[in-house]
């Protein structure tokens, strides 16, 4: 577990996170899987997402916690194949929920 806090100077930056969730239209996980490395990142989230929620937050702790903080942070429920968007300062990370409970890194490719 490890907490994240960003800090310049006096002023505490605000790290924002955004969720994204899937919309209505069904595909399997490992297809989506599939049209993300197809498709890139961007298009997959406009195709098969709705608009992301967004909360700021000044630090977070990543474990077994994070996906109950989540879901009181937002008041939702975050499942299988939805998208986390970690950004603060000049740091941008994706992470989708797997279907084993794990937060795996979407490496967003040049």
């Amino acid at each position: 577990m490890y907490i994240i806090s960003y800090k310049e100077r006096r002023y505490f930056i605000m790290a924002i996170l955004y969720v994204y969730k899937r919309n209505p239209e069904f595909i399997d996980l490992s297809d989506l899987v599939e049209e993300l490395s197809s498709l890139g990142l961007i298009d997959t989230l406009q195709k098969y997402y709705n608009k992301p929620l967004q909360k700021e937050a000044k630090s977070i702790v990543a474990g077994p916690s994070f996906l109950q903080f989540l879901t009181r942070l937002f008041q939702i429920q975050i499942t299988t194949g939805d998208i986390i968007h970690l950004e603060s300062a000049n740091h941008s990370k994706y992470y989708m929920l797997s279907a084993t409970g794990t937060w795996d890194e979407i490496i967003k490719l040049q």
